[in-house]
């Protein structure tokens, strides 16, 4: 089996190709830049054969030739740009145009190659606004209100895979993944909008204080309990929905992350500032969003997850170990 992996490149992808990999699943991470360096050792040292192929979502032609190529029947959307105010000023049509029209490239190229499996990877940032409202976010209760660009061509692309499923009948599964942290996160020039614990373990590595603007309360979702749960959605033919939140389950703050820094990182400090304009970690919102529902891919999809705060953060430490200070540096390395 392989497995044609949009946007392989970012970190999750990274996870999801390390997982896949595991299972003896081919992996062709189709992105516009391949993975870091730092990666290709992790990816080639696993059970299933990985594969880079240089090519854009907006490409139609160079789409059909590689599922043609490679027998591709199952692909895993993953392709986005996730830009912050600045880059979403600047590159407003950019944004629409991967986010939106790539998804909907993607699919027209699923119905071409009669594809047995679509996994298109959406976010909890669809939720926009309503995350601030509903004090839990179920997938059939919380009414998305979404408001950035981002969110607003996220939902739509996922309402758009969900219609051709109806039109078509193609087998599509739509995820939505939270606050996602974890291994091979880095600044890539694509994804601005990088998660509290990053910061704060960057900001750990290279002795830097790091300045809360206030806790951070959040139910941060560890990358491989991502890939996790995508394997197993993917590997369930009994599933009853086609749209499951991703998240773990239960909230922790950046501050409780960064009390574990200080007892691992000789050196560190942190504190909460009085003003948000003094902190030097960004959430990216004006306030913590309420928590996922993951009780469709707990009952349903039979899944748990594996991390929490403590296991997360001891995983995390042992791949820095491992790993060098590539993601540390601001410059970019990488892209989905």
């Amino acid at each position: 089996m392989t497995v044609l992996l949009t946007g392989g490149s970012g970190f999750v992808g990274i996870n999801i190709t390390e997982r896949l990999l595991d299972e003896n699943i081919d992996v062709v991470n189709y992105a516009t830049l391949p993975v870091p360096d730092e990666a290709i050792p992790s990816l080639e040292g696993r059970r299933g054969n990985y594969e880079y192929v240089e090519g854009n979502v907006l490409d139609r032609e160079r789409l059909d030739a590689v599922i043609k190529k490679y027998h591709i029947k199952t692909i895993i959307h993953a392709a986005v740009m996730t830009p912050d105010f600045k880059r979403e000023q600047q590159s407003s049509k950019d944004v629409t145009n991967v986010n939106y029209m790539g998804t909907v490239e993607v699919l027209e190229a699923a119905l071409r190659h009669g594809i047995e499996k679509f996994v298109y990877l959406s976010s909890v940032s669809v939720y926009g606004d309503t995350a601030y409202t509903d004090h839990r976010l179920s997938e059939s209760d919380s009414i998305p209100l979404p408001r950035s660009l981002y969110e607003i061509t996220k939902y739509a692309a996922e309402r758009t895979v969900l219609r051709y499923k109806e039109l078509f009948g193609l087998p599509v599964l739509v995820v939505r993944l939270g606050q996602v942290f974890g291994p091979w996160e880095r600044y890539t020039g694509i994804r601005h909008t990088l998660s509290g614990p990053f910061q704060a373990t960057r900001l750990a590595v290279l002795n830097q204080e790091a300045l809360l603007p206030w806790p951070g309360m959040r139910d941060w979702v560890y990358s491989r309990d991502v890939a996790n749960a995508i394997l197993h959605l993917m590997q369930n033919d009994d599933l009853h929905f086609d749209l499951y939140n991703i998240g773990p389950g239960q909230s922790w703050s950046v501050e409780d992350w960064c009390k574990l820094l200080e007892k691992e990182i000789p050196g560190f400090r942190y504190r909460l500032v009085d003003h948000p304009d003094e902190a030097t970690i960004d959430y990216f919102a004006p306030k913590d969003a309420s928590r996922l529902v993951i009780e469709r891919l707990q009952q349903d999809g039979g899944y748990t997850p594996k991390y929490g705060l403590k296991e997360a953060f001891h995983d995390y430490m042992n791949w820095i170990k491992n790993t060098s200070h590539f993601w540390t540096e601001e410059k970019v390395r990488s892209t989905t």
